[in-house]
């Protein structure tokens, strides 16, 4: 009896162990589930306050990810540790798509942070005495604006940074030289309030295409979105304008579908 007790007490150990390891790794390459309340976070571009890391990660592009509403805001905090997807970020963006009726569909969008391609060629000129060693650097000096799509009272476009539509977005480079990014989003610009219960599909991902493998220009950066004015030629020969035998599809970004998050 002794020994069964013994035994028994062995493989509840190992259970809780099991449980612990797997808690303190929870939700590393998987989607987010559900989303959290926020409480208010300053939105700076700096991820002090979600805590000590992001809790859910885009696999398939290393984005890490959290999304999180309080009573007034949709407000997402991305982060890029990898300096080759932070480079496609700086050119194309990173997206934060809603489809407000819950469905994996397209919806409103906002695409941030693109930095602006003359500001960029002005900034990172060698005439300019002030430019940046690092070019990543010279890109974040370079963004003009947030480009917006499909919300019902917007036009598809740019907008300020210091908008009046209540859109907030800022990007940093942290410590561990990683490229974050936070943006918050009205409700009301998505024609949902705080109160409402039912699903909405939500879109994180960074923007770009991805080629078929006999092009030999996979993970190409062309964006399906005009005008943005990306700093084409920065470093990077994905093949701009070349044809391809076969049509590239876009990224598809990772799905949260999910009710808000209630105080």
């Amino acid at each position: 009896m002794k020994k069964m007790n013994l035994t028994s007490c062995l493989m509840l150990l190992l259970m809780v162990s099991g449980i612990t390891a797997g808690h303190a790794q929870r939700n590393k390459g998987n989607t987010q589930q559900a989303l959290d309340w926020a409480a208010d976070p300053v939105i700076d571009g700096r991820l002090d306050d979600w805590g000590d890391s992001l809790l859910y990660e885009h696999g398939s592009q290393g984005l890490q990810y959290q999304l999180k509403n309080d009573r007034d805001r949709l407000i997402v905090a991305m982060r890029v540790p990898d300096k080759e997807q932070q480079v496609r970020a700086l050119s194309q963006g990173l997206s934060l798509m809603v489809n407000p009726q819950g469905k994996k569909r397209e919806g409103p969008t906002v695409v941030f942070p693109v930095a602006d391609r003359i500001a960029f060629r002005s900034i990172m000129s060698a005439d300019n005495d002030d430019r940046p060693e690092d070019m990543r650097r010279g890109a974040l000096q370079a963004i003009r604006a947030i480009y917006v799509l499909r919300f019902a009272d917007l036009l598809d476009g740019q907008i300020s940074l210091d908008n009046t539509y209540g859109i907030e977005a800022q990007v940093t480079i942290d410590s561990a030289d990683a490229l974050c990014v936070e943006i918050a989003v009205p409700l009301h610009q998505l024609g949902v309030s705080a109160e409402t219960d039912g699903e909405l599909a939500f879109n994180v991902k960074i923007n770009g295409l991805i080629m078929s493998k006999n092009t030999g220009t996979s993970n190409g950066m062309r964006s399906r979105y005009p005008g943005y004015g990306y700093p084409y030629g920065y470093g990077y020969p994905y093949g701009y304008g070349q044809q391809t035998p076969s049509k590239p599809r876009e990224e598809p970004g990772v799905w949260i579908v999910s009710p808000l998050a209630k105080e």
